[in-house]
């Protein structure tokens, strides 16, 4: 009887180890089945960043499209203020040009009779000093853009600027506009 009851511990100590080797087996062939559900999951994700990445792509297109728009409009209002400045420039140069070329107004001496007692100096006559001439030019006149921003700053409107310094409100506000754009609101 002990050799069988050795016998049926034997087997049954053999029964386990088999259960538990093909238990350890199966296993070894589920991570076959395990790495096949993990590489799923990581081509799920590839595709989602995948999808992500094209969204993305398509929003800085957009904004990249939008800059572009703006980039232009503020190249049309450059090239408008540029000729807006130069005819500026073309008018007051005609105007000092007009204004050179007009003769000065004569000048009228006082005629001044003399007596027998005019070559004696007087003491009223000799404590004047001789005239001395004046030689002074008209400062030149500032460019539009700097009289249209000295005007804002001293808090004058649109409107007023553009009937004091004679040029268009709507010339004002591109010259105002353009201003604050490149300066920022210190203007």
């Amino acid at each position: 009887m002990d050799l069988l009851i050795t016998l049926l511990l034997s087997t049954l100590v053999q029964f386990l180890l088999f259960v538990y080797l093909r238990g350890r087996i199966e296993q070894q062939l589920n991570a076959t089945d395990l790495l096949k559900n993990v590489q799923t999951e990581i081509d799920a994700m590839v595709r989602e960043l995948n999808l992500s990445a094209e969204r993305n792509i398509g929003v800085l297109e957009s904004r990249i499209a939008e800059m572009e728009v703006l980039l232009g409009k503020a190249d049309q209002r450059a090239i408008v203020l540029q000729r807006e400045l130069e005819r500026r420039d073309r008018a007051s140069e005609v105007y000092s040009q007009m204004r050179r070329a007009l003769p000065e107004p004569p000048v009228e001496t006082p005629t001044v009779t003399l007596g027998p007692d005019a070559l004696a100096p007087s003491p009223e006559v000799s404590d004047i000093a001789a005239p001395q001439p004046v030689l002074s030019q008209p400062a030149p006149p500032k460019p539009l853009k700097q009289r249209v921003v000295d005007l804002r700053l001293e808090g004058k409107s649109p409107r007023e600027i553009a009937s004091l310094t004679g040029a268009t409100q709507g010339e004002v506000e591109l010259i105002l506009s353009i201003q604050q754009d490149l300066f920022g609101s210190a203007t």
